[in-house]
């Protein structure tokens, strides 16, 4: 869904809430590099935060990259065809380790367009993730849904949105006020502040993403 919401909306409450609404102290250029630096925190704990859902062409043979802009992989949904336009088998992610257990030979196996299994872990490797079987000299599509870095924030002008989500307005204001109170930690007060703000941040976060598993969990399974 895209964003209602200009940036400027939010550098200027950040300016007001900082008592500096002329951006004397904290200028606007600042403002807006710790709103960009905000909107990718954001991404990078809450991954559906900036999603993407989108039919990816492979290359041949088993290993395979990630998106340029991705984060990480969600979900391997479905194979797409020759054209990224054809929808059809469902992609079943498992474990590497299973295929190394009871078929060693997977990476190498008989080439075939239509994917059975996706192998990732993010954890190891974000930006890598095989396929079996692997691909064709022709590879195909398969449609994946990715968190995808946010693209920047260029300028403040009017109709100038975030390019997140608008229901993050408050985690990324206070993101700002974080790092904009950080930069005067002189003093004892502005160092408070700034705490103050990231803990309202992580937690805003923290219940986001406990609601987004209670919600998963409430998924039936058969």
């Amino acid at each position: 869904m895209a964003s209602t919401i200009d940036a400027v909306t939010i550098i200027n409450k950040a300016s007001q809430l900082l008592g500096d609404a002329s951006q004397t102290y904290w200028t606007a250029g600042e403002l807006l590099g710790w709103l960009n630096d905000a909107q990718t925190e954001i991404a990078l704990l809450i991954p559906n935060s900036n999603t993407a859902t989108t039919a990816i062409q492979l290359v041949a043979g088993a290993k395979q990259i990630a998106p340029e802009d991705s984060i990480r992989i969600i979900e391997f949904t479905r194979n797409m065809g020759s054209t990224g336009l054809l929808s059809g088998n469902a992609i079943r992610q498992i474990e590497r380790k299973v295929l190394d257990r009871y078929m060693p030979n997977w990476s190498y196996d008989t080439p075939n367009a239509v994917v059975v299994h996706a192998m990732y872990n993010a954890e190891d490797d974000n930006e890598t993730f095989y396929v079996w079987p692997p691909q064709p000299v022709t590879p195909t599509y398969i449609e994946i849904v990715y968190s995808q870095r946010p693209v920047l924030i260029s300028d403040m002008n009017v109709g100038t949105k975030i390019t997140i989500d608008d229901y993050y307005q408050n985690p990324l204001l206070d993101y700002v006020l974080y790092r904009a109170f950080g930069r005067g930690t002189e003093s004892a007060g502005n160092y408070q502040r700034s705490q103050d703000h990231y803990k309202m941040f992580a937690d805003i976060l923290s219940i986001k993403h406990e609601a987004d598993r209670n919600a998963n969990n409430n998924i039936p399974t058969k």
